[in-house]
């Protein structure tokens, strides 16, 4: 159970009955049906063949679903658990049934028909919250696991809702600051009895506790890559091969690829996973010098897809070599963020300087791919991991919270640096401070923010 939780006026935890398919829709060898709350389990008696049986907490009961006139429905498996010791925190009853778009469907109308509800988007984890099974943050490492893309943010998103990594760090940051607060107010309101702390030490306290934060936010803006993925351009000349490495890369037929220069005139995306970090490859237009208002087009939004990405292959090619327009993209684009490629090696010109820092390959042939696989993964691992990183993956609401947080501990820090200023002052933005870091938590939260964060959950979670 999460200690500390505590709720806004008007909100209360949901005393009805709630139903819905936990798993994808379509053809499957099995579906699971949820249900939540007071009556589940008097629900699941009713809808169950087998009347001459005692439900028993964790228990797998094998029978029949049956409608109102005792007609079978669908053979099941039937699954108990009783509040507290469940998902949500409530009575919980899990169907196992057939799957398909009928049957499912057929047991959630029964359900309701027997006075459940259709479950909102994310309810059952939200009501799992409410009761003090998780705090917020938790609860959206569950939307994490359920949407990962890589493996890298199932990692994350699995240890915070195992370990509480990211609740445990924030709430060492708040005991930092209640002590802090607690000292300032213990002199104000008791001068007689409590001697006014040191500033110095309350500085250097403060200090500490920014310093904390601000790693969590330097984290969370690098987890960034880890939660969207690493955007991969791929840059060059017209006919430089940018079609045949994406190919080559993802290893299927993806863009189209001719002899004829100029055949991509937009921009093709697709994704692969690189060291547990999904990276998406985005195959562009070739660059250069056109009146073609089509192809002029293509090239703009090359231009924005190197202005976007993480990293950039540029093509060269070697059977060309280098030419007076390669200089002038390069000139434009960041060279710590460019790979070089030297692609058409098996028809190189034997004339050609060697560049030592170019990795030369053959997209056609695949010769020295891997190599290129490996330089790209080295790449990807810079960027998405130092030594400082927390291997915590913040969403867009939990670093505004941590920006926020930052901004008012910075306050409380000018204040107490001015030696004219009273003490009592620096409490207010102090205060402020922990009402964010409440926020961040799901302590002392708004109805508005539990909605917008859990309507991106999907039904049945």
């Amino acid at each position: 159970m999460c200690e500390g939780l505590r709720y806004n006026e008007g909100m209360s935890i949901a005393d009805d009955t709630i139903v819905a398919i936990a798993t994808a829709r379509g053809q499957a060898g099995v579906a699971v049906i949820r249900i939540s709350g007071r009556e589940a389990w008097d629900i699941a008696w009713e809808v169950f063949s087998k009347k001459n049986i005692t439900f028993q907490h964790g228990r797998f009961y094998h029978g029949w679903v049956v409608d109102e006139d005792g007609a079978n429905i669908d053979e099941v498996l039937m699954l108990m658990f009783r509040g507290p010791k469940s998902y949500t925190g409530e009575d919980v009853v899990e169907i196992h049934c057939h799957g398909g778009d009928i049957i499912p469907q057929k047991i959630v109308s029964l359900c309701c028909k027997l006075g459940a509800r259709r479950a909102d988007p994310g309810e059952f984890t939200k009501r799992a919250f409410l009761n003090g099974k998780m705090d917020l943050t938790q609860a959206e490492s569950v939307m994490d696991l359920v949407s990962a893309r890589s493996e890298r943010l199932l990692t994350q998103a699995s240890a915070n809702l195992r370990n509480r990594s990211l609740g445990q760090y924030i709430d060492d940051m708040s005991r930092e600051l209640l002590d802090l607060q607690a000292r300032i107010v213990a002199s104000i309101d008791f001068p007689d009895e409590v001697d006014e702390p040191d500033r110095e030490s309350i500085r250097k306290a403060l200090v500490a506790t920014i310093g904390h934060v601000a790693r969590l936010r330097e984290s969370a803006m690098r987890g960034r890559l880890v939660r969207e993925g690493v955007k991969v351009a791929l840059l060059g000349m017209p006919n430089s091969g940018k079609s045949s490495l994406f190919n080559a890369l993802l290893a299927s037929e993806r863009s189209i690829v001719t002899s004829q220069a100029g055949t991509t005139r937009d921009a093709v995306s697709e994704s692969l996973e690189i060291d547990g970090i999904m990276v998406t490859l985005i195959d562009t237009a070739g660059i250069r010098e056109t009146r073609h208002s089509i192809e002029v087009m293509g090239i703009e939004r090359s231009w924005q897809a190197a202005s976007e990405a993480n990293l950039v292959l540029y093509l060269i090619d070697t059977s060309v070599g280098l030419l007076r327009y390669d200089h002038q993209v390069l000139s434009r684009l960041n060279p710590d963020n460019i790979i070089i490629v030297g692609n058409k090696k098996d028809i190189k010109r034997a004339d050609s300087k060697v560049h030592p820092d170019w990795i030369y390959i053959s997209a056609r042939t695949g010769e020295d791919i891997q190599r290129l696989m490996e330089v790209l993964a080295d790449k990807v691992r810079n960027i998405t991991h130092e030594e400082s990183d927390l291997g915590i993956s913040l969403n867009d609401r939990q670093i505004a919270c941590c920006m926020a947080l930052e901004k008012c501990l910075l306050q409380a820090y000018k204040a107490l640096d001015n030696d004219g200023m009273p003490l009592d002052i620096v409490t207010v933005p102090m205060t402020d401070a922990l009402l964010k870091i409440d926020e961040l938590m799901g302590r002392d939260t708004s109805e508005e923010v539990l909605s917008e964060v859990f309507k991106r959950f999907c039904v049945g979670k």
